[in-house]
C-alpha cells in the first residue's frame, strides 16, 4: 500500500511547505502529495487554496500575486513563523527533491475553481526533470485531467471525488472514471467501502483515499485493501502497516 503524506507530513509542520515535505523524506515515506496553483507571473506555486490567508499571514488569492510577493508571506504557525523553508514553494524546487530521493508524487492540479491554463507548464516541468514514471496527477475539474492526457497520455492520472455529485449521471465511481479513463480513483474515504475497492480493481483501477488521519478508519482501509492513503499523519500509517 502507498502511503502519501498529504501535503507533506502535515499533522506536524506547516502544509505544502518544504520543510514538510523534507520532514516527510525523513520519516522514510515514499510517495508525497501536494497542490498546484499559479502565480500572477504564471509560476506554479505549491500551496492548497486559492486564496492565501489560511495558512500565510496574508490576504488575497494566489493568482494576484507575483511569486516574490507570495515567497515574502510569512507562515500562520507561530512557532514555523521564521523558518526560511516555511515559505510557499515553487512546483520546480519541490520536483529538485523529489528526483534526488526518488519520490513518487501526487500533484493535485487545482483548477476546480479558477483555471489557471497550468496543464503544459506542469508537463514540462515534469519532463525537464524526467519524472513521468514518479508522478501521478490528480484534480477534481475531469476536464483539466483530459487537458492533460491529450498533452502527454504516458503520464498516469487521477479523478478526485469528494461527493456522490461528482459523477452524478452515472452508476457508480468506477463507472465515471472507466469513462475518463484515468489511472486511479481518489476518494473521501466516506465514499469507500468494499464493494467500491473490488469494483474498482476489477477495472484495472487503483484506489487511493483521502484524508486518513484516525487509526480506526487507517485499519478499515487496509481490509477494504485499497491501494494507497493519503494522511497528515503518515508515520503512524506506517506503523498501523507494520512497515
Amino acid at each position: 500500500m502507498k502511503i502519501f503524506a498529504h501535503r507533506g507530513a502535515s499533522g506536524d509542520y506547516p502544509e505544502n511547505t518544504m520543510l514538510s515535505f523534507k520532514k516527510a523524506i525523513d520519516l522514510g515515506i515514499k510517495s508525497i502529495e501536494l497542490d498546484v496553483h499559479k502565480s500572477k507571473d504564471n509560476n506554479l506555486v505549491v500551496i492548497h487554496d486559492e486564496d492565501i490567508e489560511r495558512t500565510f499571514k496574508g490576504r488575497g488569492l494566489v493568482k494576484d500575486y507575483t511569486y516574490d510577493e507570495l515567497k515574502s508571506f510569512k507562515c500562520r504557525k507561530f512557532e514555523f513563523v521564521n523558518n526560511d523553508l516555511c515559505k510557499i514553494p515553487e512546483l520546480e524546487e519541490v520536483l529538485s527533491l523529489i528526483k534526488q530521493n526518488n519520490i513518487y508524487l501526487n500533484i493535485e492540479a487545482k483548477t476546480d475553481l479558477i483555471h489557471y491554463d497550468l496543464e503544459r507548464d506542469v508537463l514540462d516541468l515534469i519532463e525537464k526533470y524526467n519524472l513521468e514514471d514518479n508522478v501521478l496527477i490528480s484534480s477534481f475539474n475531469h476536464k483539466c485531467i483530459n487537458i492533460f492526457k491529450n498533452l502527454n497520455s504516458n503520464i498516469k492520472y487521477g479523478a478526485l471525488y469528494h461527493t456522490k455529485d461528482d459523477f452524478k449521471g452515472f452508476i457508480n465511481v468506477v463507472e465515471h472514471a472507466k469513462n475518463l479513463g484515468v489511472y486511479s480513483i481518489n476518494l473521501n474515504h466516506q465514499l469507500v467501502d468494499k464493494y467500491i475497492v473490488d469494483l474498482a480493481h476489477k477495472s484495472n483501477l487503483k484506489v487511493f483515499v483521502y484524508t486518513v488521519n484516525d487509526p480506526i478508519l487507517m485499519r478499515s482501509m487496509i481490509e477494504c485493501k485499497v491501494d494507497g492513503v493519503f494522511s497528515d499523519y503518515p508515520d503512524l500509517m506506517r506503523e498501523i502497516l507494520n512497515i
